[in-house]
């Protein structure tokens, strides 16, 4: 699979910003232990969602891949491009079905969560990276099939529940196609 660090740029896409047409994507993150004891022999795995185009036609894994990667060396005042990221899965639907399984990984898996760390763990003045709360520690192959489980149809119904209830009560990360065009991915 691909593998990428923060100071690489996302790759072109054809596609817009605008469609309803997202990923649901998992990442393996290395080397994060060599600066940070406490990850030490941990397999940090990161399950999201991203826009299929991201504003400037750029590939919307790759480019919240590389965000995220920038924003864990900031938080952690680790120096950039130390990091690496492995895709390890991916898939494409509509908004709801990505942000379905993407739910259903999270809510499932709330015991793996490493969220209380990157807070913890933060340099001083910093605030923790974007997605904290997505990054868990599992092992790969259990990762890789908990993440194949979350696209069965039977488990996005039970995500798109969690999905739903997030939009309707104004919880952050399950946009709407053109929720808000003034988003860093939305802008042109």
């Amino acid at each position: 699979m691909q593998t990428l660090n923060s100071k690489m740029s996302p790759n072109s896409i054809d596609g817009s910003p605008f469609d309803d047409f997202g990923f649901n994507y998992l990442w393996r993150l290395h080397g994060l232990g060599k600066y940070v004891p406490a990850f030490s022999g941990m397999c940090v795995i990161k399950n999201g969602f991203a826009k299929y185009c991201r504003a400037g036609g750029f590939n919307g894994v790759e480019s919240r891949i590389i965000e995220t990667l920038r924003g864990i060396e900031e938080s952690l005042a680790i120096p950039e491009g130390s990091l690496r990221a492995e895709i390890i899965g991916l898939t494409t639907g509509t908004f709801d079905e990505t942000l379905s399984s993407e739910q259903f990984f999270h809510k499932g898996n709330k015991p793996f969560r490493l969220a209380g760390l990157f807070r913890d763990l933060k340099a001083k003045g910093q605030k923790p990276v974007g997605g904290h709360s997505e990054f868990f520690n599992m092992p790969e192959k259990m990762a890789k099939a908990k993440f194949a489980n979350a696209q069965r149809k039977a488990c996005q119904k039970i995500g798109l529940d969690t999905v739903q209830w997030k939009r309707k009560t104004g919880i952050h990360g399950c946009p709407l196609p053109l929720e808000n065009p003034e988003e860093i991915g939305y802008a042109l």
